[in-house]
């Protein structure tokens, strides 16, 4: 079955390339003028909506939400998913309405035509192997939140090659909420992975389906102190980790005994 279904897997792949490049381009000058100006980053998140939206419609890939809690409100707070897939990002921008910030690491400074939103200033980049563009990524991050917006961090940091089995959690994210005493929204994507796998363009899952996500209880960090860092990602990757373990447990735990 694996290779028999190997032809369509790579031919969605290329359709799906295809159409990430020819919409990003086509998108590119409004991305462009929006992003000229700080006071023009909220109409260039709308138009990120609305390319997500256009490109979700091309993937053959409606979106099923199941909300388990509500959005904090009139507080800012740090979102939380897990990394399954090169569709996790379009999918955020269409289920999160409200304005907020994406991170993401250094290196996406160097995509063609998408390194406009973290070149810009609108988006963070975290250097990883530089401990002073740790440091200002992270004063970046708290002014942020001092601002009134959301932070969007993946705390695996990358795409997990063995989804749906996640990686390990950085505790940076964690660090951020209870320096900074906002909650934090846990995030679970369980089919995006089948959607738009990270392993090699002939052998990774991909194909039309649902991306479905669930919206976890937000997890307060009043009262919480650095001693709680670690307590906190743990908990978080529990609630994010449920889902997927009553789902896939069997993948998960055949990955995890490889």
């Amino acid at each position: 079955m694996k290779y028999i279904l190997s032809p369509f897997r790579v031919s969605y792949k290329i359709y799906f390339l295809t159409a990430f490049s020819l919409s990003l381009a086509l998108m590119y000058p409004v991305f462009k003028f929006c992003l000229i100006r700080k006071s023009r980053f909220p109409l260039a998140f709308k138009a990120m909506r609305f390319w997500a939206h256009a490109l979700q419609i091309f993937a053959l890939s409606p979106i099923r939400v199941t909300w388990k809690g509500q959005l904090p409100q009139n507080t800012p707070y740090i979102v939380c998913p897990n990394h399954s897939s090169f569709m996790d990002i379009q999918c955020l921008y269409i289920i999160l309405k409200d304005y907020f910030i994406f991170t993401g690491k250094k290196e996406i400074e160097k995509w063609p035509l998408f390194h406009i939103f973290y070149t810009s200033g609108m988006n963070i980049t975290v250097d990883r192997k530089s401990r002073i563009g740790a440091y200002r990524a992270f004063k970046r991050m708290e002014k942020e939140l001092e601002a009134g917006n959301p932070i969007l961090i993946f705390p695996e940091g990358t795409i997990s090659k063995s989804a749906p089995l996640m990686g390990d959690f950085k505790e940076g994210a964690f660090s951020l909420a209870i320096q900074a005493q906002v909650p934090v929204v846990p995030v679970t994507f369980t089919t995006n992975w089948k959607r738009l796998q990270r392993k090699s363009f002939f052998s990774g899952l991909a194909g039309p389906g649902i991306a479905e996500a669930i919206i976890h209880e937000p997890v307060d960090t009043k009262g919480m102190t650095p001693d709680d860092v670690s307590m906190l990602a743990k908990k978080v990757k529990s609630i994010i980790e449920v889902p997927l373990v009553e789902r896939y447990g069997n993948v998960i735990t055949d990955k995890i005994s490889q």
